[in-house]
């Protein structure tokens, strides 16, 4: 018995492998994705926690548009429809931006019940706390970044320099 459920495991998992395991069912329409990844340099270092995304002018790509986020490198690797694994090929302006929330400032009123004199106070506050990017308006524009890169298939790496340090208010809660 227990050599029947052994040859039964292992042709179970070979037939799982001869299938094919690339992940969920790829949308109607969506072209072939390949390997890439984008670094971002800001005044010469590597640039964490930046929103990458690529746009495209060509109709047939613009639903495509890859994403992703840095690490502490400055490396994302590209997302497509936010699931798939790649971007397809073509020529792209990239769009870059690094945005956070300023910090509140009593951030120890984070967890005081609702009954709490400072819970209001810490409420108004908290509402009125800006988004600040980090990256210059132009580079953060779909419409005005001068940023470009053409996916190829050779799976490379590409590198973009975001301009220098910024701080620009974007707006409460975004």
């Amino acid at each position: 018995m227990n050599r029947t459920l052994t040859s039964f495991s292992i042709l179970s998992f070979v037939a799982f492998l001869a299938t094919g395991c690339g992940g969920p069912a790829r949308p109607d329409g969506m072209p072939r994705l390949y390997p890439a990844s984008v670094t971002v340099i800001q005044e010469g270092a590597p640039l964490e926690g930046a929103m990458v995304q690529l746009v495209s002018d060509d109709p047939a790509l613009s639903r495509w548009g890859p994403t992703g986020i840095t690490d502490a490198s400055g490396v994302t690797v590209l997302r497509t429809d936010g699931t798939y694994d790649g971007a397809p090929l073509g020529t792209f302006r990239v769009v870059v931006s690094k945005r956070e929330r300023e910090p509140h400032p009593n951030p120890e009123w984070a967890n005081l019940p609702d009954g709490d004199p400072n819970f209001q106070k810490y409420r108004e506050l908290e509402s009125r706390r800006k988004t600040i990017n980090y990256v210059e308006p132009l580079y953060s524009s779909i419409a005005d970044s001068p940023l470009t890169l053409e996916i190829t298939a050779d799976g490379k790496t590409y590198s973009v320099d975001a301009g220098k340090k910024s701080r620009t208010e974007v707006g409460a809660n975004q």
